[in-house]
C-alpha cells in the first residue's frame, strides 16, 4: 500500500509557478561503463542553486567521516550489517549511516538489488528551503534506493507494528499487554505536549497543503516522530495525493493528525488490553490530544479530512483482502463520537 517517499515541490511565497528543475548530476556520477562504480571514490561539487542541493552537504558530511570510500561501498556496508537497521515499514527498510547524523538510507525491498544500485547513478534532488523537514528523500537511483534527511526523535508506536497489523488483520496473533500499555505510555506523553508543539505540526500541515502535492500516509503511526527533549512532533514517509479515489476531501487536515497520534487501527485492541484504570486514563489522555489538535488547527485553517480517511482505509482492505481498517476505524470513530462527530 505504502509507496516510495516524495520529493517535496514548493511554488514560491510570490505565488509564481514551481517549475520543476532536472536534478544536478555531477559529471562523476554519471554512468560510465569503463568505470568500477563500487571502487571508485565519490567527489562532490559546490555547485550553487536558488534552491538547496543537500545532496551536495552529505556528500562533504560522508566524506569528512569516511574519507576516500565510494559511497556505493559505503551504502553496502551499511544495509549489510544489522547494527544499522533502524526499522522497516511496509515495504520499506531505514538504516543509519556510521557517523552521520542527519541523513538516513532507506531501501525499497520490492524494488532495490544490488546489481541495479551498483549499475545506476544516484540522482540528487533539489529541495526548497521553505519546506518543513517530512523526511523527503535528497537523492535516489530511481530503483529502491533512496537518501532521506533524518527527522529527530522516537517512532510513536510499536517497533514491529507492520508485523503487528498483520496479525491482527489474520488473526493469528492478538496484541500483547506490554505493547498495549508502551502504546498508552506514547500517548500519554504526547499529551502532556504544550499547545505550541501542536501548533507547529499544523503549521508544517499547512505548509504541506499550500505549496505540495504531497499527501500524508496515516496508515503507521510510526510516520509520527515525537521528540520529546525538544517537544517537537513532525511527519515522515509521505504519499502522493490520491487523486483516483474521487474524493473532494481536504486530503491533510484535523482527521490525519488525530489518526496518526491515536492509530484507529490498534486503538480498540489497546483499549481491551488495558486494565480499567489504565482504560480511563488512555480515554482522557486521547481526548486531551484531539483537543489540541483541533485547538491548532483552527489557527492555521486546517479542515476535516474524515472521508478521505475512510476511502484509505477502505482501500487498505480491498488491496490486503481483509475487512479490518475501515472496521476499526469506524469503531473509533464510535468511540470518540462527542469529539470527532
Amino acid at each position: 500500500m505504502l509507496i516510495q517517499p516524495i520529493s517535496i515541490g514548493y511554488v514560491n511565497q510570490n505565488n509564481y509557478k514551481h517549475i520543476r528543475q532536472k536534478s544536478f548530476i555531477p559529471e562523476n556520477s554519471k554512468p560510465n561503463s569503463d568505470i568500477n562504480q563500487l571502487g571508485v571514490p565519490f567527489s562532490y561539487s559546490n555547485i550553487s542553486f536558488k534552491q538547496k542541493l543537500n545532496y551536495c552537504d552529505f556528500l562533504k558530511n560522508l566524506h569528512s567521516v569516511h574519507k576516500n570510500k565510494s559511497i556505493k561501498n559505503i551504502v553496502l556496508s551499511t544495509i549489510n550489517n544489522k547494527e544499522n537497521f533502524i526499522g522497516s515499514g511496509f515495504t520499506a527498510d531505514v538504516y543509519a549511516i556510521p557517523g552521520i547524523e542527519n541523513y538516513l538510507i532507506r531501501i525499497e525491498r520490492k524494488n532495490f538489488n544490488t546489481k541495479s544500485f551498483l549499475e545506476n547513478p544516484i540522482i540528487p534532488e533539489l529541495q526548497n528551503e521553505l519546506a518543513p523537514n517530512f523526511g523527503q528523500y535528497i537523492a535516489s537511483n530511481n530503483y529502491g534506493f533512496f537518501i532521506t534527511k533524518k527527522v529527530q526523535g522516537e517512532s510513536h508506536s510499536l517497533p514491529n507494528w507492520p508485523e503487528v497489523i498483520e496479525n491482527l488483520e489474520t488473526k493469528t496473533q492478538g496484541l500483547k499487554y506490554k505493547e498495549a500499555e508502551l502504546i498508552l505510555n506514547k500517548i500519554t506523553k504526547l499529551s502532556e505536549f504544550p499547545q505550541q508543539s501542536f501548533d507547529e505540526l499544523a503549521k508544517n500541515i499547512q505548509k504541506l497543503n499550500k505549496y505540495t502535492d504531497c499527501e500524508i500516509d496515516i496508515m503507521n503511526p510510526n510516520n509520527l516522530i515525537v521528540d520529546e527533549q525538544n517537544k517537537t512532533i513532525n511527519i515522515i514517509d509521505l504519499w502522493y495525493k490520491h487523486s483516483e479515489n474521487g474524493s473532494i476531501a481536504p486530503f491533510n487536515g484535523i482527521d490525519s493528525m488525530v489518526n496518526l497520534m491515536l492509530d484507529p487501527l490498534t486503538f480498540k485492541t489497546v483499549y481491551d488490553k488495558l486494565s480499567h484504570k489504565q482504560q480511563d486514563k488512555l480515554i482522557k489522555v486521547s481526548e486531551q490530544i484531539i483537543e489540541k489538535i483541533f485547538i491548532a488547527a483552527d489557527k492555521f485553517g486546517l479542515e476535516r479530512n474524515r472521508e478521505n480517511a475512510k476511502i484509505i482505509y477502505g482501500d487498505v482492505d480491498k488491496h490486503s483482502d481483509f475487512n479490518f481498517a475501515l472496521p476499526a476505524y469506524e469503531k473509533f470513530l464510535e468511540i470518540f463520537a462527542d469529539k470527532l462527530a
